[in-house]
């Protein structure tokens, strides 16, 4: 009986262990001596399974084993060590003195500490964001990490931003990273429509940006990954880097309501130079014409320009327990350009939940967001050749010309540069964007070691964009008919992926080895339809772009495109005693858009740290000091179109059946006889291969006096080579290019430097700063190709100009243009080299990128300035050699005063020729950002949990030697799929903002 009696007992108790190391979930705040800290990392001690605080402080923790010890980390902070022992909520308060490599960096399919990371990667918390008038999430990060240059390609809201990491690696338009958002890789195309291709009299408007739907408020982080290492994992779509985007979830306390709001005004600061209508008349004088004052005295700048209204609104309500979470958010951001009739309305909600079941074996993950824009363009089309774009007219237009006839109706002289009031009052272009991204995600734990994940994702966006101009507007293709353009796009992205991973460790967790294994596959469906119409019988411009049915002549035009991508992965990571770490990467992707030959292939990385400091033998004057080595090879699809381009073309004989085959004789169909004829011949393109991107990267991670300074340096080699490009078909064809793989390397070397310093530390004041810099040398090797223009400049008398070359042992994007040495007796150029265009050893692309942020608390009070600026780098302004010349002015258009010395000088009739005379250096400062803030202190009966007050400064100035409105030039202009970078052309100019806020928790 006793011994029966004491199995018993024995036996319960190996239930009761067996339930104590059962799997839990922990949570709690992570705080300091002054409050929370947001962004802290939590990370379970000899796993991968790890987090970080939200705004307040707050984290979950899933799958927690009862007898788990966690890591509680933060820059600049001690990490502390607490064993777990059942408890479900922990709460910490770190002290000062950190080390830095425990802090939780997210990566392709998981998380890592720095301590076991090998690649190259940033982190940018939501609390480092860049403040004030946000419309894409790639500006909250803009200058805040060394080696990547993001520039807005306008000022216009809702415009796209270029990001580059580590340069331009490809010929090709498409140079931006792959953004993966909770997980699900984006497309990368184009989301919204535009308005070009239609209205070929009027300016035309670009799309947005494919971010723009994404409410930069819901972003918790943003990781980059940037070597080939950290990117290998994403294989063919990995080369030009990638972005990770992580939104806000929820929390396992009681519920919390968040509210913020913003307004804000803004202003055009640096307007251009024009003449007044004084000067103008004086200097017509001076030039001998007469004729040309028409009685009126205008600033048309001032009459297109405006001070701009942005109001921005968010709420968001989350709450959970040990079981799981969620977030429910909803935003609105009613913004105006700073150009009349320039809106952007956009409306978000988003859904965040996390759910586990049968002891926390099953977890259940859901993420949706669905946004709509509605915007509303000014004809503002980068392209001061159009005779309605809205910039150009404002520059030309005679000062002294009355806006109005007598009758009211707008004053449209014929043979002149148009009214600009009437470009915006007599045409309209607006669209409307509804977009959903949506994920869901089951993650199963088979044995503490062992998990399988898989996840389905849709993104899904339907986009018009409709664009109308008066039958009353003075040009011959609408005069007396009107014209109305619909542009409709449809984008269905289908994402799934799957994969296991087991991670042990042993030898008392000094080896661990992490594994994961998986699928991936992609579809993507592009559907669009072009419509155009004139002969209205109304000039009321929103009948005409809401009901272009009631129009008497179509044209139309639609296209459907399908592409897949099928991916397999693996990826290993071994660390031993936290001081050595191995890493290995394999993808293999297969893409529809090449051909039988090449349509897989197969990319990788190797990777390897060491943590020095972490040897007893290693100088402690370093808190930190860990080596990194790795190199991979990834690959680039982007910026090719859809499996359209793996096929070459050309006209020949064909039966009529249009199976691009000859059946000599014709064919009898059933009876019917289909003679031959000649018809349209498509041919594969099977070697079309993957452009190849290597990378080498030697990396130090940093840290000393008690972690007060701390960073990383990098040192890179990235090579791309099998690069693609558009080559002419030989004709007749029924298409002018086709797409080859050219014999050539495209190398990028560069130096970054990353410094976080926190000098200053006390109870009431604290000053710490970021300073990230660099330094990248592009160039083109080992090519023997035909040179390829680009750099392409419009305007009167600039057709077919173009003021830049690709070129062998040339950066890309070098300026190839007339060397101008001044003017000769008779006031015409003098050019070296006979006139021809040569290199002159100047490149659109910058040699260095920097970004500096400025931290100071006192007390409840604190200060941010953000610093950002870009060297090394050349502008040609087109809006120069277009525009502000003698010539021009010689013809009654108005001109900036930096033409009026050229009177009497040069040769009214001398040629504005593409030449040196227009290139300029495009360095610059600029003091990105001013934010100052107060906290307030609330009583334990306050309604408020949180409370602070802030005002911002944005665009504040710029320091720079260029002298056009901005030196920040960005553009999507290409000739033959090469874009035309460097070039100013005639842009929707960037604004300063001022703003006030508040954000609030209850």
């Amino acid at each position: 009986m006793k011994i029966t009696l004491l199995k018993s007992f024995l036996l319960l108790g190996a239930f009761l262990c067996l339930g104590i190391a059962q799997a839990q979930t922990v949570s709690g705040t992570v705080s300091d001596a002054n409050g929370p800290l947001p962004g802290a990392s939590v990370v379970v001690k000899g796993t991968t399974n790890g987090t970080q605080t939200d705004f307040d402080g707050n984290y979950t923790i899933n799958d927690v084993a009862a007898d788990a010890v966690i890591v509680f980390s933060y820059i600049g902070f001690s990490s502390q060590e607490i064993a777990v022992n059942g408890q479900t909520t922990i709460n910490v308060v770190l002290q000062e003195d950190a080390n830095e490599l425990d802090e939780v960096v997210v990566v392709g399919y998981g998380t890592q500490t720095r301590r076991t990371s090998v690649g190259a990667v940033e982190s940018v918390k939501a609390e480092e964001f860049n403040k004030g008038v946000i419309v894409n999430p790639q500006q909250l990060i803009q200058g805040k990490t060394a080696g990547v240059q993001i520039s807005a390609t306008s000022g216009e809201p809702g415009a796209a931003v270029n990001v580059r990491i580590r340069g331009t690696a490809s010929v090709r338009a498409n140079n931006n990273p792959l953004y993966v958002v909770d997980g699900i890789p984006l497309s990368g195309a184009s989301t919204s429509a535009g308005t070009g291709g239609g209205n070929t009299d009027i300016g035309s408007a670009a799309s947005l940006d494919p971010l723009s739907f994404l409410n930069p408020n819901d972003i918790a982080s943003i990781d980059i990954l940037k070597d080939a290492s950290a990117t290998a994992i994403y294989g063919s779509r990995g080369a030009n880097g990638v972005v990770l985007i992580t939104t806000k979830s929820g929390r396992s306390q009681k519920g919390v309501l968040e509210f913020s709001s913003t307004y804000s005004v803004g202003w055009i600061p640096n307007q251009v130079d024009l003449l007044s209508a004084d000067q103008f008349l004086q200097a017509q004088s001076d030039l001998g014409a007469t004729g040309q004052d028409f009685g009126a005295r205008n600033d048309w700048q001032d009459e297109i320009y405006r001070s701009s209204f942005t109001q921005n609104y968010n709420l968001s309500y989350g709450a959970g327990n040990e079981n799981g979470n969620f977030r429910l958010s909803f935003g609105y951001q009613d913004q105006e350009g700073e150009v009349e009739d320039s809106t952007f309305d956009r409306l978000t909600a988003r859904f965040n939940a996390t759910q586990r079941f049968f002891d926390d074996k099953l977890q259940i993950e859901t993420q949706a967001t669905i946004s709509n824009i509605e915007a509303q363009r000014p004809p503002i089309s980068d392209d001061p050749n159009a005779r309605g774009d809205l910039l150009s007219t404002v520059w030309a237009f005679n000062p002294t010309r009355p806006a109005f006839n007598p009758d009211g109706s707008f004053n449209q002289p014929t043979f002149e540069t148009r009214n600009p009031l009437a470009v915006l009052g007599l045409s309209r272009n607006i669209s409307s964007t509804l977009r959903a991204l949506i994920n869901l995600g089951v993650q199963y734990r088979f044995t503490d070691n062992l998990r399988f994940k898989t996840q389905i994702g849709l993104d899904k966006s339907t986009s018009s964009a409709n664009s109308a101009i008066s039958s009353l507007f003075n040009s011959s293709p609408t005069l007396g008919l009107g014209r109305a353009t619909l542009n409709e796009f449809d984008l269905t992205n289908t994402t799934w992926e799957s994969y296991f991973n087991w991670n042990k460790g042993w030898g008392e967790n000094d080896n661990r080895l992490d594994l994961t294994l998986g699928h991936s596959y992609q579809e993507f469906v592009n559907e669009n339809i072009f419509l155009a119409a004139t002969g209205f019988r109304t000039n009321d411009l929103f009948q005409m772009v809401n009901n272009i049915a009631s129009a008497s002549v179509f044209a139309a035009n639609s296209a459907l495109s399908r592409d897949e991508l099928q991916s397999f992965f693996f990826r290993s990571n071994y660390s031993l005693k936290g001081k050595f770490n191995f890493s290995g990467t394999v993808r293999i992707d297969g893409s529809s858009r090449f051909g039988d030959n090449n349509r897989y292939g197969t990319f990788g990385a190797v990777g390897a740290s060491w943590a020095l400091s972490e040897e007893d033998w290693f100088p402690e004057f370093f808190d930190t000091f860990k080596l990194r080595v790795a190199y991979g090879v990834t690959g680039n699809q982007e910026g090719l179109g859809s499996n359209q381009f793996s096929a070459r073309s050309r006209f020949g004989e064909d039966n009529g059946n249009n199976t691009g085959r000859n059946d000599a004789g014709g064919i009898d169909n059933g009876g019917t006889f289909t003679p031959a004829g000649q018809g349209p011949v498509a041919f594969n393109n099977p070697d079309l291969k993957w452009e190849e991107n290597a990378q080498t990267n030697i990396g130090i991670d940093f840290g000393f006096l008690d972690n007060k300074i701390s960073g990383s340096l990098e040192f890179y080699n990235r090579t791309t080579s099998d690069f693609i490009l558009q080559i002419q078909s030989a004709q007749p064809a029924v298409q002018p290019f086709f797409f080859q793989n050219i014999d050539g390397d495209i190398v990028n070397k560069g130096v970054e430097l990353n410094l976080n310093v926190a000098p200053v530390e006390t109870e009431d004041f604290s000053w710490d700063f970021n300073f990230n810099i660099g330094y990248n040398d592009n160039n083109l090797e080992n090519y023997d190709g035909p040179a390829l223009d680009t750099g392409q400049i419009n305007g009167p008398g600039l057709t077919g100009a173009f003021a830049q070359r690709i070129a062998n042992d040339q950066p890309l994007f070098s300026f190839f243009v007339r060397e101008w040495q001044g003017l000769d007796d008779q006031g015409g150029n003098i050019f070296a080299n006979n006139g021809s265009q040569v290199f002159i050893g100047e490149s659109a692309l910058p040699d260095v990128t920097m970004g500096i942020t400025q931290n100071f608390r006192l007390k409840n009070w604190d200060l941010s300035l953000f610093f950002n600026g870009q060297f090394g780098q050349s502008i040609y302004s087109n809006n120069r050699n277009a525009f502000f010349t003698i010539g021009n002015l010689s013809q009654g258009r108005n001109v900036t005063a930096d033409v009026l010395p050229f009177i009497g000088v040069e040769n009214p009739f001398n040629p504005a020729e593409v030449s040196s005379r227009f290139l300029e250096d495009g360095s610059f400062l600029r003091l990105q950002n001013i934010t100052l803030g107060h906290n307030f202190d609330l009583s334990e009966n306050s309604i408020f949990s949180s409370l602070r007050v802030f005002a911002n400064a944005q665009n504040v100035f710029v320091i720079t030697d260029y002298s056009g409105q901005d030196p920040e030039v960005s553009i999507n202009r290409a000739i033959g799929n090469v874009p035309s970078l460097g070039i100013d052309l005639t842009a929707f100019p960037r604004p300063t903002t001022l703003s006030i806020g508040f954000n609030a928790s209850f």
